[in-house]
């Protein structure tokens, strides 16, 4: 797929248009699976999905295999996502009174800042604290949730919250020579721990996947969650908030192979 490479960002292309772009070749080169996609690239899934998905502009390392991958000169793909990455960033949504998504440019935002300081002096030490603090608090203080998405706790499914968004791999390890891969993933935004484990061995018809997170000072702890599902190559446990930095929290997976239980041990702690 020949891309044109313009002098400077289009007015018209953006991440959604890059990724749409991208699902049109991988259709062209065969659909392959994301499984399949990950293991020639040596990508994480959730990062090809989310390229494949636009909901992020992938990194030039990411274009660069992904467009290889697919049977594509990754040139063209690195020069587009150079000049989308340095496309000026689209002002960020606030929320509207109204229940409606209002936009506030950088400027007004700046222009409030300092009525707000203007303000302030006339004000009391006491009644600068009540008009002030609050404003600092809900700017600093991350969203619960987001528009389509469920609020992040104990037991929600990580893939429908905000927590996916930030989300990096903490801990990865094969295990069977490589047949299968178990992860632990963690959200700073939520501070919240979930595991994954994928097997590559090509024979998830009729066998089960599962996988236990629990905090590392408490194997039965009524606070781990678990996930077990036949048919499936991949799948992911429920999340588990932990708000304590210092605590460990670890994750066990097993699959069958041919009916018979495989234990995938020892124990991905983090």
């Amino acid at each position: 797929m020949e891309i044109p490479v313009p002098d400077s960002p289009s007015p018209v292309d953006s991440v959604a248009t890059f990724a749409a772009d991208l699902r049109s070749v991988r259709l062209r080169a065969g659909n392959p699976t994301l499984v399949a996609l990950a293991t020639l690239t040596g990508i994480s899934k959730s990062v090809l999905s989310d390229a494949m998905a636009g909901r992020r502009l992938p990194t030039e390392k990411t274009t660069t295999l992904l467009a290889e991958a697919l049977g594509e000169d990754p040139a063209p793909w690195v020069s587009r996502r150079t000049l989308l990455a340095s496309a000026p960033p689209t002002s960020a949504p606030t929320a509207d009174p109204s229940g409606g998504t209002r936009v506030v440019s950088r400027r007004r935002m700046m222009l409030a800042v300092v009525a707000t300081g203007i303000l302030c002096v006339s004000l009391t030490s006491a009644a600068w604290a009540a008009a002030v603090l609050p404003l600092i608090t809900v700017e600093a203080a991350p969203s619960p949730s987001k528009p389509g998405y469920l609020p992040y706790a104990d037991g929600v499914d990580p893939m429908q919250t905000v927590c996916r968004e930030d989300a990096v791999i903490a801990a990865s390890d094969q295990r069977l020579d490589g047949a299968v891969q178990v992860q632990m993933m963690y959200s700073k935004t939520c501070m919240a721990v979930w595991g994954r484990v994928t097997r590559y061995d090509g024979d998830a018809n009729g066998e089960e996947l599962e996988m236990r997170i629990y905090p590392a000072i408490d194997v039965e702890s009524s606070r781990a969650q678990e996930r077990s599902a036949f048919d499936l190559q991949s799948l992911y446990t429920p999340l588990m908030i932990e708000p304590d930095v210092e605590a460990r929290v670890c994750g066990l997976a097993s699959m069958t192979k041919d009916g018979v239980r495989v234990e995938l041990g020892p124990p991905q702690c983090i």
